[in-house]
């Protein structure tokens, strides 16, 4: 899984989480985050994480679907 870092990087600014703490919080080593923060794949366990940590309605605009050639299957088809 990828993620679009600015977006993930607004968030912990706005709840003032530095990366170890949220590396912490999601129970994953800081090269995880640090790949996260870079826009790079994350192991599956750490996308999990990831997901519950968010809950999909919120994590759904911080994965970066495009950027792994996948349509967001929560997205709305009208």
């Amino acid at each position: 899984m990828k993620i679009i870092p600015k977006v993930l990087l607004g968030y912990l600014q706005e709840n003032k989480i530095t990366a170890e703490r949220f590396a912490d919080e999601l129970e994953v080593k800081m090269s995880e985050v640090e790949k996260l923060l870079n826009g790079d794949s994350v192991e599956y366990k750490t996308a999990v994480l990831f997901i519950y940590y968010f809950g999909a309605d919120k994590a759904q605009h911080i994965i970066d679907w495009n950027g792994m050639g996948i349509k967001n299957p929560l997205a709305k088809v009208l």
